[in-house]
């Protein structure tokens, strides 16, 4: 009987290292916190979605509930504005086709909103471009804006993004 249990812990504890090992030897490269990645599909007159994932919005509390004015009244909006409490997952599409010039604008796709409401407070994100053809590109940039739904398409458009090879915002 003592021999059974030294033998089951000592696999036990071999078999615990052996899955230690691999988790390790296999992990993935964790993702930055604010990323973008190229879709396949061609839709939306011949562009490529592409999906953003960044973190933004703070608590009440952080800005003593008066960090926007709604109709005349200070307040607060979660997951929205500066801060990294909430991960925002969305997918924008190129406005006519691929990016043209230096500037460009995208609008979100209807299936994924950052937010139920009519305007949306974007902070400033530089996003990191994982699996980008052109490797020169390595940020996508936003800058601040307030976006608000168009009363007819109900999307927001997110405008003068662009791409460079270091990051123009910080983030905050």
């Amino acid at each position: 009987m003592k021999n059974n249990l030294v033998v089951i812990l000592v696999m036990s504890l071999m078999v615990m290292s052996a899955c230690d090992k691999t988790i390790r030897s296999n992990s993935c490269r964790s993702l930055p916190e604010n990323y973008a990645m190229f879709g396949e599909a061609l839709s939306k007159e011949g562009g490529k979605p592409i999906e953003i994932t960044y973190r933004v919005g703070h608590t009440a509390s952080d800005c003593n509930n008066s960090c926007i004015i709604a109709n005349g009244v200070p307040s607060h909006a979660d997951c929205q504005g500066a801060g990294n409490a909430c991960v925002v997952v969305i997918r924008l599409w190129p406005i006519g086709g691929q990016p043209k010039g230096e500037a460009f604008n995208m609008v979100v796709d209807t299936l994924w909103e950052p937010t139920s409401g009519n305007f949306f407070n974007m902070p400033a994100r530089s996003l990191t471009v994982l699996d980008n053809p052109d490797v020169t590109t390595r940020f996508l940039n936003i800058p601040a804006q307030l976006l608000e739904r168009d009363s007819l398409t109900q999307q927001f458009m997110f405008n003068g993004l662009f791409f460079s090879d270091t990051a123009a915002y910080n983030n905050d």
